[in-house]
């Protein structure tokens, strides 16, 4: 949810309607904004009947988050979700759906990257799953009151659905990696001028992405397929990373408002395990967890976390099974193939969109291996000695907040009609990133970042201007050549003889 969204959702009057997590997140983003219609919706939100029950309705939710995380520690015990046959087939039958996707993935292994183990890919997914799924069940104030079967039942369907979704999401992120690809080899070879052009998708890139996305969605849910899935390592460990990431915030957003610490342990133990699997990637990627507007600047991994941020965003909101605890995700759409079309829809809107915004940073310059090295010293630094080139945590996590909101005013203006208003969120975003102390510390003035030409003729439209000239006589003559007047240094009177 973005700042406008969130304003918009409180003018509405609809605030009062959504679930307690969701209002969470609107108070978060509504009280981080600087624009004065934020604080306006805020104040509206906390004069609000809603608003002035929230302490108590917090209280209340405290308690039903903790005993909720009882339930799943005891259902966690009693039964093992991925036990497997002696053919290493899983025993529960509403796995097999996603297993058979993991099965037919290939993991392509680049040098930007450390190694995935496909043999490890669906134990490190269905790690992270469960995390998500205890932070969809947590608040669910009637979890802890279902029978065991119902509880066990409920608790399966969210960890496939989390499972399925990042399913979704690796395949998403694949094709924006693909794409951006072939267009960067293709514009190695291309003149100049043409550079220029090679931001925007054409109608039929357009099309073409389109068609292979809904052909590969089908061939993900379809159970009897045996089609491959080429995903890269930069791939799924930006995927994983975004899924884990989300969960981080929803931790702190968690304990902020109720003081519980539902997710704390599980979040933990993840980081350790992949901690130690991918070491170096995972340092830099986790840390972005509370800046995931932001993170496109930090090189390729950055643009793969970012991209699988955006896309996990569409997927979690439009997944059409989402709320029912019969059938997961792809069974449902097997079933039903007009909700995998119009799900098809949104996800390919997003993957255009992000798509779009990430071609136009890697041209204007703004995401780079040298910016995604600093971050890495940056966070590395702060991590070992508290400090990083003599500037104070707090000041890095402040510059950090303040890039990563022009940051996400940047993505607001993506769908505004108004060309210029893009061109000045670029600008506004790239004064906010160098100008910070973090900035210079990263030493980034030598990054050419430029929205406009740097020669002034090529934009500035020079217009001659003629001045008639009074003589004594009284006759009029043109004004001498040469005398030119710009607009860049205004006019300038001559005086009457």
């Amino acid at each position: 949810m973005d700042v406008k969204t969130a304003i918009e959702l409180i003018e509405s009057g609809r605030f009062e309607e959504i679930d307690i997590d969701d209002l969470w997140e609107l108070i978060d983003i509504l009280s981080a904004s600087s624009d004065p219609r934020a604080f306006q919706a805020l104040t509206m939100l906390q004069n609000s009947k809603i608003g002035h029950s929230l302490p108590q309705i917090n209280r209340q939710m405290q308690y039903h988050i903790e005993q909720n995380m009882l339930q799943i520690e005891k259902l966690e015990k009693k039964f093992n979700l991925f036990e497997t046959n002696a053919q290493g087939m899983p025993i529960q039958q509403d796995l097999l759906p996603i297993f058979n996707f993991f099965s037919r993935v290939e993991v392509d292994n680049k040098e930007t990257a450390e190694k995935v183990d496909g043999k490890k890919l669906f134990a490190q997914a269905a790690e992270i799953a469960k995390i998500t799924a205890k932070k969809d069940l947590c608040t669910n104030k009637n979890f802890s009151k279902l029978k065991p079967e119902e509880q066990q039942k409920s608790y399966i369907n969210s960890v496939v659905m989390a499972m399925e979704e990042t399913a979704f999401v690796l395949v998403s992120n694949q094709l924006i990696e693909d794409n951006l690809q072939k267009r960067q080899e293709n514009s190695v070879n291309a003149p100049k001028e043409a550079s220029k052009n090679i931001i925007r998708l054409s109608k039929e890139e357009e099309k073409q992405i389109t068609q292979l996305a809904e052909i590969r969605f089908a061939e993900m849910i379809n159970p009897k397929s045996v089609a491959k899935f080429k995903l890269s390592n930069d791939n799924i460990l930006s995927t994983l990373t975004a899924e884990l990431n989300r969960a981080a915030q929803k931790e702190v957003q968690i304990e902020k408002h109720t003081q519980a610490k539902a997710l704390t342990a599980p979040i933990k133990e993840a980081d350790k395990n992949l901690s130690k699997e991918y070491p170096k990637t995972f340092e830099m990627l986790r840390a972005f967890a509370a800046y995931p507007d932001l993170s496109f600047v930090a090189g390729n991994s950055g643009r793969h976390l970012f991209s699988a941020n955006k896309i996990a965003e569409t997927v979690h909101k439009y997944n059409p099974a989402k709320g029912q605890q019969e059938k997961t995700l792809f069974v449902f759409l097997k079933e039903q193939p007009q909700k995998l079309k119009s799900f098809s829809r949104h996800i390919v809107s997003s993957i255009k969109k992000t798509y779009q915004h990430i071609k136009e940073a890697i041209s204007l310059n703004f995401s780079s291996e040298k910016i995604a090295n600093s971050f890495k010293k940056m966070f590395s630094s702060v991590k070992e000695k508290g400090e990083y080139k003599e500037i104070g945590t707090k000041t890095i996590e402040g510059n950090l907040r303040i890039m990563s909101a022009t940051a996400s005013r940047l993505l607001q203006a993506q769908e505004e009609a108004d060309p210029n208003k893009k061109v000045i969120a670029w600008k506004n975003f790239r004064s906010s990133f160098y100008n910070s102390q973090l900035g210079r510390a990263m030493a980034l003035d030598p990054e050419k970042t430029q929205l406009v030409t740097e020669d002034v003729k090529e934009y500035i439209t020079v217009t001659p201007i003629v001045i008639n000239k009074k003589t004594s006589a009284g006759k009029n003559n043109p004004a001498p050549k040469g005398k030119i007047l710009s607009s860049i240094i205004g006019l300038k009177s001559e005086k009457v003889k």
